[in-house]
């Protein structure tokens, strides 16, 4: 699923790290956010993930790698833990304005 908007990110939007869940309340950690925006569709009941949504996910996470010049032996919830929340959210916003997403005024 590829969102039609992508929110810009605070410190206060992450999870501080470590993050022991993918979310805690409004919170998400960067893989959390990476899988709220490209791999969850919430329906009103149940969690709907398709293979095109799986296939988003996986090119968004290369994209998100691709920018923060991130290699592909580096496990993402490592990094996580060792960045602070406000460098993941300047990664987040760095792979947001990557891919095109403007700001709505």
């Amino acid at each position: 699923m590829i969102p039609e908007t992508f929110p810009i990110l605070v410190s206060d939007d992450i999870i501080p790290p470590p993050a022991e869940e993918y979310k805690e309340g409004d919170r998400k950690s960067t893989v959390g956010w990476l899988k709220y925006l490209y791999l969850f569709a919430e329906d009103d009941e149940y969690l709907v993930i398709t293979a095109k949504d799986r296939k988003d996910y996986v090119e968004a996470e290369r994209e998100f790698r691709a920018v923060n010049k991130i290699g592909r032996s580096v496990d993402l919830h490592d990094w996580e833990e060792q960045h602070s929340q406000v460098q993941q959210a300047k990664s987040l916003n760095k792979l947001r304005k990557h891919l095109g997403y403007i700001v709505s005024v």
